[in-house]
């Protein structure tokens, strides 16, 4: 491929527990090389050191923006623009592609969308020039305690959601979280302490009356050009909102440059 890379930074964002490193684990399958060359980091293993952790309601605080490395984060993305190997720590999430696990993503619909990206990239002026894209997988990655420096870079921002009730069971049904220094489970009473407000402080922004279970403001998404996964039903699984993210991305992609259709 003689012409320069294209370069894109996706921040996949939201509350604890709403499938964000679950829908970026599937994205390189869908965005197939050699038209594309996805790097994943997870912003989990950006932490902070835990004795520098803040503290809310006498709890450590693993939720909110200052508990994120927001520099060295920031170095990594720089690495990564400039075409160097960027770290990767203990988050590694893979697809399940057999069942489909509890989210309901199977293989079938990640290749149905594999097929239509690689059609339509074959369409385009561009189909020869590799696409970079960058997935950044963490909460707060876009809201007012996210350091402007961090925000600039960002050239897709995406937020998904899901009902208090769910992703509170979500949250609450896991065991724990490996970190860089051993083994973290939530103290009781932790998502209604330190979680949830958290999640609504920092997004109420970005829905209407501040009800983060409401809907959607408009006008101020559009504003900080944010895109927001609009659906709040029970049960459905995480296929959709994968084909809700997948759809947002090649609008992107699509228009990028001299990306013109054929």
């Amino acid at each position: 491929m003689s012409s320069p890379p294209t370069l894109l930074i996706v921040a996949i964002s939201g509350l604890s527990s709403t499938g964000k490193s679950t829908i970026a684990s599937y994205l390189p399958s869908v965005f197939p090389s050699p038209f594309y060359q996805l790097t994943i980091l997870h912003v989990d293993d950006f932490y902070k050191p835990q004795a520098g952790l803040p503290h809310r309601e006498g709890l450590l605080d693993w939720d909110c923006a200052g508990s994120i490395d927001w520099p060295r984060l920031e170095d990594a993305v720089k690495k990564w623009k400039e075409g160097e190997d960027v770290e990767h720590g203990i988050v590694n999430p893979q697809p399940d592609f057999a069942t489909g696990g509890e989210h309901g993503i199977k293989q079938a619909l990640v290749q149905d969308l594999r097929d239509e990206t690689s059609r339509a990239t074959k369409l385009m002026v561009w189909g020869t020039r590799l696409q970079r894209i960058l997935i950044l997988d963490g909460f707060l990655l876009f809201t007012p305690s996210t350091p402007v420096s961090f925000r600039s870079i960002l050239d897709l921002k995406i937020l998904l959601r899901a009902p208090y009730a769910e992703a509170k069971r979500r949250r609450e049904a896991r065991s724990g979280y490996q970190t860089m220094e051993g083994w973290w489970e939530d103290p009781p009473g932790y998502f209604d302490k330190v979680v949830w407000p958290n999640y609504v402080e920092e997004n109420r922004g970005f829905f209407l009356g501040g009800d983060v279970e409401g809907e959607v403001d408009g006008s101020a998404c559009e504003k900080e050009d944010v895109r927001v996964w609009m659906g709040k039903e029970k049960g459905k699984g995480l296929g959709e909102v994968l084909r809700w993210v997948v759809g947002e991305l090649r609008r992107v992609v699509e228009g990028m440059g001299d990306g013109r259709y054929v």
